[in-house]
C-alpha cells in the first residue's frame, strides 16, 4: 500500500527548508549595507556577523541529526521551526555589533540543524531510487527561498515595511507557523509506508559512536568544509563588492539571485544525470573544481561576463547537497537509522568552513577588493 501523505510531508519539508534556510537566512546579505550604516559596522564586522550563523552550526549540526534519529521528524522539526522564527525576529532588535552577532548565533543554531533533519524525510518516506530527486526538490526550495530574499528584502520589503528591522520581523512569522503545522499535522510513517527499511530508534550515544567510525562520512564532511566555506563567503560579500565597483544596488542584489536561480534550474538535471550513470562522486568532484575556477574569475572579468560565470558555475555545482546526501545514505552501515547523525556530522564540518571563511576573506578586503575571492578559491 502506497501513501499519498508522503507528498504532503515533502511539501512541508520544502517550505521549511526554503523559508528558514533560504528566505529568512539569505535576506541578510542584501540588507547588510543598510544594517552596517545603521549600526556603524565595518566590512570585517559584517563578515564576522555573517559567520556567526554557521559558527552555531559547528556546535549543533551534529546534535540536530542525533535528535531526529532519536525523537523523529515531527517533534524535532516542530521545536526547531518555532525557535527559528523567534530567534529570527530577535535579529531585528539588535542595536550594535555584539547584539547582532549574538542574535545571528541563536538563529544560526536552528538553521544549522535543518540540513541534517529535513533530508531524512526524503530517506524515510521515499524509495531509494527517488531519494536523489526528492533531495533535489528540497534544494530547489532553498534556491527559491533565497531568490525571494535577495530580490525583495532590500529593494521592496525594506522601503515598504519601514526598514530592515521590520523585514526581519515579517520574515520570522512563517517559520513559527510551519512549526505549528509540523506539530499538528505531521506524523512518522507507519510500517507499511516505510520505503527504505525499518527505522530503529537508538540512543544518542549509540548513533554518535557508530557514525564517528565511518571514514566516508568524514571525507564528505571535510569536502563540505571547503565548499560551504567558499560559497558562504561569496554570498555574503558579493552584493557589497559589486556596489563598491559601481553596480547599482538592485543589480548587485540580482547577482545573488542569479546564483540561486542557476542552482534551482540545475538541481534536477544534474541529479538525474548522476543517478542515471551512477556518477555521484565524479559530478561532486566537478562541482568543487568549477567552484574554485569561478571564484578566481569573478574579480577578473567585466560586469558583462560576470553573469555567465555566476550562472554556469552555480548550475554545475547545484547538485552537490543532494549528491552528498545520497552518498551518505548509500554508505555501508548508515541507512535511515543513522542517516540523521551522519548528515549532522557532515553538516557540522561544513559549518566550520562556513564560519571561518566569511571573516577570513573579508579581512583581506583591506589589501584589495578582489582578495576575498582568491582566499575562498584557495580554500576550495
Amino acid at each position: 500500500m502506497k501513501s499519498d501523505y508522503k507528498w504532503y510531508i515533502l511539501a512541508l519539508a520544502m517550505f521549511t527548508y526554503g523559508w528558514i534556510t533560504g528566505t529568512a537566512r539569505n535576506a541578510m546579505p542584501v540588507l547588510f549595507k543598510e544594517i552596517s550604516l545603521d549600526l556603524n559596522l565595518t566590512t570585517l564586522s559584517v563578515g564576522t556577523i555573517w559567520g556567526m550563523d554557521p559558527l552555531a552550526g559547528v556546535f549543533v549540526g551534529l546534535l540536530g541529526g542525533m535528535l531526529v534519529d532519536r525523537f523523529g521528524i515531527r517533534k524535532t522539526l516542530a521545536v526547531v521551526c518555532v525557535l527559528a522564527g523567534l530567534f529570527s525576529a530577535v535579529r531585528g532588535l539588535s542595536v550594535d555589533f555584539l547584539t547582532m552577532a549574538g542574535s545571528m548565533f541563536l538563529f544560526g543554531m536552528m538553521v544549522a540543524m535543518l540540513p541534517s533533519i529535513v533530508p531524512k524525510a526524503a530517506a524515510v518516506w521515499f524509495p531509494p531510487q527517488q531519494v536523489g530527486f526528492v533531495n533535489a526538490l528540497i534544494n530547489i526550495a532553498l534556491s527559491v527561498g533565497s531568490m525571494i530574499a535577495t530580490m525583495l528584502s532590500a529593494t521592496v520589503l525594506s522601503p515598504m515595511l519601514g526598514g530592515w528591522r521590520n523585514v526581519l520581523f515579517f520574515l520570522s512569522v512563517p517559520a513559527v507557523l510551519v512549526g505549528i503545522l509540523w506539530l499538528v499535522t505531521g506524523r512518522e510513517p507507519q510500517k507499511h509506508e516505510l520505503q527504505t527499511g525499518e527505522i530503529c530508534q537508538v540512543s544518542l550515544r549509540q548513533s554518535l559512536t557508530r557514525v564517528l567510525k565511518m571514514p566516508q562520512v568524514w571525507i564528505l564532511g571535510l569536502i563540505s568544509l571547503a565548499l560551504w566555506g567558499s560559497i558562504m563567503g561569496l554570498m555574503g560579500y558579493l552584493p557589497m563588492y559589486l556596489r563598491d565597483t559601481g553596480m547599482s544596488p538592485a543589480l548587485s542584489d540580482t547577482a545573488v539571485t542569479v546564483i540561486n536561480a542557476a542552482g534551482m534550474i540545475g538541481s534536477i538535471p544534474m541529479v538525474l544525470l548522476a543517478t542515471k550513470f551512477r556518477a555521484y562522486k565524479q559530478l561532486f568532484l566537478i562541482s568543487v573544481i568549477v567552484n574554485v575556477i569561478s571564484l578566481i574569475l569573478i574579480p577578473l572579468v567585466s560586469h558583462v561576463w560576470l553573469w555567465p560565470v555566476l550562472f554556469v558555475s552555480s548550475f554545475l555545482r547545484s547538485s552537490t547537497p543532494a549528491l552528498a546526501n545520497v552518498m551518505l545514505l548509500e554508505t555501508k552501515g548508515v541507512g535511515i537509522t543513522y542517516v540523521g547523525t551522519a548528515m549532522g556530522l557532515m553538516s557540522s564540518l561544513g559549518m566550520v568552513g562556513a564560519c571561518i571563511a566569511p571573516p577570513l576573506g573579508n579581512a583581506m578586503a583591506a589589501s584589495g577588493p578582489q582578495w576575498p575571492f582568491f582566499v575562498w578559491a584557495a580554500l576550495g
